[in-house]
């Protein structure tokens, strides 16, 4: 068999080790090019990226299969030309966009539409850190855990990267482009080792496999913890602040570094770790405190402190137990992929523990994690399964206990793609809500006689109480639908077109609430994304629109865009006026959609309100006005209306590019 030469180790030692750096660099910046890509097909729902991070780990594991197959089987030139193939026939049939839609169900429409799109390239990908492995443990005669580290640092540098700087300068179609110049750099990389790499020789004696016992369950079960805690933090995280690469990036990065640290090679003391660990606790805790960070920040800081912890603990234990044996390297990789897809898919709403009640995919995540932990410390005495079934329903048994006895006030749950829905009922305030993960969409009392009065941002005396009120209009669009507490100000003779992206949150406003049964107008309630139907409804079909749309923390970025307005304002009657819920605690769209108006020759006006805190039913509010209409500027002004700064330094959003890092609320 062809093998490289030991006395010019050096050479491929560098050049496999960049190729897996660069392999994984483009694999991570391909994860987040295709969410940001995917995301507004799908209403900017932030599990969109949970079932992409399932996707992401199927196909994961299809490249070690891949990368398993062709070490076992093939010489490393022959090997080499096999992979340089493919990978031109994956830049060949790669799409330019984003294939049609398939499915009415989100779900395996995702999952197929992301095959299509990028699967083929993903896979090879995938397999960049075990082929290099293989081969530069045919040069060393021995196994190179280093490429591993690698090729982590590489996934951090491309996340990073992507989030920082690609993003905030280029469109996507330039940073699509950017991705295959890159792509056809790294196929260079394998034709390089190809050409001066190889030359003929006796195969390097290695160590069998022989004589190693593989540990298969420890190799899965201990990433499927790790991987299930990941996924968790990232919905809890883009549920609480907005659905962009930059929330996703965060816990993915943490996630990597504990990879990267443990994989160097070099031999970290345990106590080492945890100096380290609760050292950078006190750092953090210090700038969040010097900072005056908002609880939202601060929670999230912690949670992603202790998912780095968490993954330290467990990632120590998996890089102990390595194989020594090359030979056993792709298997031990396979087990990994293997054991990410299952916690993965534990905490997506594919999962086959589909529970409304809180952060349910935290408590399952949880489980899963303390339950691979306890099986690894176990194991070696022979207790590993029996400890692990015993602990997993322990901790179980007290979350499960937990939740009956908090949850007596929910009236209704229910878990789908778009989140986690709750009604509950508030006897000693007289109230029921509807909370979207931690946010809460709407309220209603409960009280006879009472039922009909605004509450939260619609409360009497909200800015957009104030236009309802005064503002005259004959047909007036909704987008967001919430329980429908607007219908409260709806006149009799007057028709509202409500376009709401979830069909099960129409179900839960017309049971468990009345606003929509007894308003005082035609209503018709539109399901779907809101900017395809609205490009159904003819031209100036709408005296009013109003936009009270969130995912998580924010609104959903192709909301907001320049071509967005521009539709919205093709949809309204000339002069007609356009009101923008604006009250996010992590981003400031207001800049965003000032800009994106003006681009469309409109002009915006922002208004906000602080209720007292103590009246559990009113909630303070921000909202922005948007028209060409000076009649109603003026009437606007004289309200207390004013014009928001003219922000320095920003472009204008389109459908094609955002500058995340600008919107940020630091």
């Amino acid at each position: 068999m062809p093998t490289l030469q030991r006395t010019s180790a050096a050479v491929p030692a560098l050049l496999f080790s960049f190729a897996a750096f660069l392999g994984s660099f483009l694999l991570f910046q391909l994860e987040l090019l295709a969410g940001q890509t995917v995301l507004p097909h799908y209403g900017g729902s932030y599990y969109v990226w949970t079932v992409c991070l399932l996707f992401y780990q199927l196909v994961l594991v299809a490249g070690y299969a891949y990368a398993l197959l062709l070490s076992e089987r093939l010489p490393p030139k022959t090997l080499l030309l096999v992979h340089l193939a493919l990978l031109a026939a994956a830049l060949a049939l790669m799409p330019a966009s984003f294939p049609a839609q398939a499915f009415a169900s989100p779900v395996p429409d995702l999952l197929w539409r992301l095959a299509r799109f990028i699967a083929f390239p993903f896979l090879l990908l995938s397999a960049s850190t075990t082929l290099c492995h293989k081969l530069l443990s045919d040069a060393s005669g021995r196994s190179s855990f280093s490429v591993f580290a690698w090729s982590n640092a590489g996934s951090l540098a491309g996340m990073l990267s992507y989030s920082l700087l690609v993003e905030p300068a280029l469109p996507l179609s330039s940073a699509a482009l950017l991705w295959r110049a890159l792509f056809i750099f790294y196929a260079l990389l394998f034709a390089a080792a190809l050409r001066f790499g190889f030359k003929s020789a006796h195969a390097p004696e290695r160590t069998e496999a022989a004589g190693e016992k593989p540990r298969y369950f420890l190799w899965f079960i201990l990433p499927a913890g790790t991987a299930a805690l990941l996924t968790a933090v990232t919905s809890y995280q883009s549920s609480a602040t907005a659905s962009m690469p930059l929330t996703w990036m965060i816990p993915l990065c943490v996630y990597l570094l504990s990879y990267a640290v443990l994989f160097a090679g070099g031999d970290i003391k345990v106590n080492t770790l945890r100096a380290s660990l609760f050292s950078l606790l006190i750092i953090l805790a210090g700038l969040l405190w010097r900072l005056q960070s908002p609880l939202t920040t601060v929670l999230l800081a912690l949670l992603n402190w202790a998912l780095f912890f968490a993954c330290i603990v467990a990632h120590r234990e998996l890089y102990l137990a390595r194989p020594r044996s090359a030979a056993l390297a792709p298997r031990y990789y396979l087990m990994m992929g293997l054991g990410g897809v299952a916690g993965t898919a534990l905490v997506t709403p594919v999962g086959a523990l589909r529970l409304s009640f809180g952060f349910a995919d935290l408590y399952i995540a949880l489980i899963v994690f303390v339950g691979a932990l306890v099986y690894a410390i176990n194991r070696e005495r022979g207790l590993g399964l029996r400890a692990m079934g015993l602990a997993t329903a322990l901790l179980a048994g007290l979350i499960f206990t937990g939740m009956k006895l908090s949850g007596e006030t929910q009236v209704y749950g229910l878990r789908n793609f778009y989140g986690i829905y709750r009604v509950e009922d508030d006897k000693a305030q007289g109230l029921r809500r509807f909370i979207h993960g931690s946010t809460v969409h709407g309220i209603q009392h409960l009280a006879a006689g009472e039922e009909f009065k605004t509450t939260v941002y619609y409360s009497a005396g909200s800015p957009i109480s104030e236009i309802l009120a005064s503002f005259p209009a004959d047909h007036v669009g909704a987008v967001g639908l919430g329980i429908g507490v607007s219908c409260a100000d709806a006149r009799k003779g007057t028709e509202w077109t409500f376009y709401e992206l979830d069909p099960d949150v129409v179900s839960i406003a017309r049971k468990y609430f009345t606003f929509l049964g007894k308003c005082k107008a035609e209503v018709r309630v539109v399901t779907g994304d809101a900017r395809i139907n609205l490009r159904k409804e003819p031209p100036g079909r709408f005296d009013l629109l109003y936009l009270d749309a969130f995912t998580g923390g924010s609104v959903p970025f192709h909301l907001v865009t320049q071509e967005a307005l521009e539709l919205y304002r093709s949809r309204l009657k000339p002069g007609g006026l356009m009101v923008f819920h604006v009250s996010a605690n992590f981003l400031d769209v207001i800049p965003v959609i000032r800009l994106s108006a003006a681009a469309a020759g409109l002009q915006s006006l922002e208004k906000s309100i602080s209720f007292d805190p103590d009246d559990p039913a009113r909630l303070s509010s921000e909202w922005l006005a948007v028209t060409d209409n000076p009649a109603h500027l003026r009437k606007l002004a004289k309200s207390g209306w004013t014009a928001p700064e003219a922000p320095a330094g920003w472009r204008v959003w389109t459908d094609d590019y955002r500058n995340v890092l600008k919107a940020i609320k630091w």
